[in-house]
């Protein structure tokens, strides 16, 4: 990708003029989610003199899915430079609960891929694929394996950084913005949330993300468990409690 004044000049772009892709990608993101978050929240931290917002939580579910892509990646013999890219860039123009508009996040990110990555140095003839991957990540349900293998690797991410401990956090610290939350709440949709949890274990494309998916589910399975006990059932022993107290 040429620079338009080196084009004019008729010159090659020293390698040097050029952003490095990443940096590029997650400081887009951050900007459209930090703004989003704010808006969302209705209130910030002024951390420096600058406003952050009170939790981040499209960027925090990116980064886990991005920590994912290099994982992954390895072990299906997938391009990281196209998995990690379209990972950081799958959710770029999502806005959090804006029932006003339609839900076209996945073509609204791909169609900025190209000014986002316009004078970095991302690889040219890996941006397609980048955008086909972005275009297909939705739902949390697949009736038939994705390819190419870039592709399914983005959806499994996705996906995988929805279950698991992670997830109970970013969760935790989103959803009081949604609605009053009690514990109670929590619990029971925790529970819902399991249900829909046996559907994305079932779709993964990777054998990799599906032992993984099982892992993580199978903790989420045993957290609202005790969650339960607690709540419900505090007279009773937890005799069934996976991890052992450090008090003997």
């Amino acid at each position: 990708m040429i620079p338009p004044k080196a084009q004019a000049q008729g010159t090659q772009p020293k390698a040097t003029d050029y952003v490095p892709w990443r940096r590029r990608c997650e400081a887009d993101l951050r900007s459209f989610t930090d703004a989003d978050s704010i808006r969302f929240w209705g209130i910030s931290h002024q951390v420096d003199g600058v406003a952050k917002p009170i939790f981040n939580y499209r960027f925090e579910h990116t980064l886990a899915a991005v920590k994912l892509g290099h994982w992954l990646c390895p072990q299906v013999g997938a391009d990281l430079d196209v998995v990690e890219c379209a990972l950081w860039l799958h959710d770029c123009r999502k806005k959090l609960k804006d029932p006003m508009t339609k839900d076209t996040h996945a073509m609204d990110a791909s169609a900025e891929v190209v000014d986002i990555l316009r004078g970095t140095d991302f690889p040219q003839g890996k941006i397609a694929a980048v955008r086909h991957a972005i275009e297909h990540h939705v739902g949390l349900r697949l009736t038939k394996s994705l390819s190419p293998i870039e592709t399914a690797c983005v959806w499994d991410c996705d996906k995988l950084s929805k279950l698991g401990a992670a997830s109970l956090i970013h969760f935790g610290c989103i959803s009081g913005a949604f609605q009053p939350i009690t514990t109670e709440d929590i619990l029971v949709r925790g529970e819902a949330w399991l249900e829909l949890c046996k559907g994305i274990v079932a779709s993964m494309n990777t054998s990799p993300g599906k032992a993984e998916a099982g892992r993580r589910l199978a903790f989420l399975r045993a957290h609202y468990q005790q969650l339960n006990h607690e709540w419900r059932e505090p007279m009773e022993a937890s005799s069934d409690y996976p991890l052992k107290s450090p008090v003997s």
